[in-house]
């Protein structure tokens, strides 16, 4: 079970990570190394998959309430 203060922290992780995929998303279409495009889209990917774990285990309900 998790108290409310506990899923207020994950909303503000996940709104975090939301913002650090567009931030990844727009440095990578912005620089013109493609060794730096290919890493920023790397941390976008890894971000997006951070995102998508924690949301999935939040609207499933694991041990949530």
């Amino acid at each position: 079970m998790l108290t409310q203060k506990e899923l207020m922290h994950l909303e503000d992780f996940l709104g975090a990570e939301q913002s650090c995929v567009k931030t990844m998303n727009h440095l990578a279409n912005t620089v013109q190394d493609n060794q730096c495009k290919q890493l920023f889209q790397q941390f976008s990917q890894k971000n997006q998959q951070h995102f998508q774990t924690v949301s999935k285990h939040l609207n499933s309900g694991q041990n949530l309430q």
